[in-house]
């Protein structure tokens, strides 16, 4: 289930930085949420950038195009039940990865992170409550 979404100003970053932005945030997502799991279930994570136009993003009330800071944004999804020790690792370590990768101001660096509960999340047409029966009981006993 884990899901992140990079909000960023199209052309404002290089390539290369944003790829190395979404391989560590992919790696960094499994080793929060998975710190235990041998091999990393990698493949259960989608990492990717939702590109805005500098004339459609306004940071302070100024369009980027006409001065403003291009200030990223990113959302990621969590099952209900993680700790708020990992929920808080989650929006650090992302922040930590944008201002690496992209060489943001940290203080313009906003992000978010939604809980969803396990019978609210598909995965392969089932929902989380039952594809990852095990994994979510077990996250709900202290």
């Amino acid at each position: 289930m884990p899901i992140v979404q990079f909000h960023l100003v199209v052309e404002r970053y290089p390539q290369a930085a944003i790829a190395g932005l979404l391989e560590e945030a992919t790696r960094f997502y499994v080793a929060t949420l998975y710190p235990d799991a041998d091999p990393p279930p990698l493949e259960r994570v989608r990492a990717f950038v939702s590109p805005v136009p500098a004339t459609l993003w306004a940071t302070g009330g100024v369009l980027v195009s006409a001065g403003g800071k291009p200030a990223p944004y990113f959302t990621c999804l969590s099952l209900t039940g993680r700790s708020s020790e990992q929920l808080i690792a989650l929006t650090t370590g992302f922040t930590d990865l944008i201002e690496k990768h992209l060489g943001c101001e940290r203080a313009l660096i906003r992000g978010m992170v939604t809980e969803i509960p396990p019978d609210h999340w598909s995965i392969g047409g089932k929902p989380a409550s039952l594809a990852r029966a095990t994994e979510v009981a077990s996250r709900a006993t202290p």
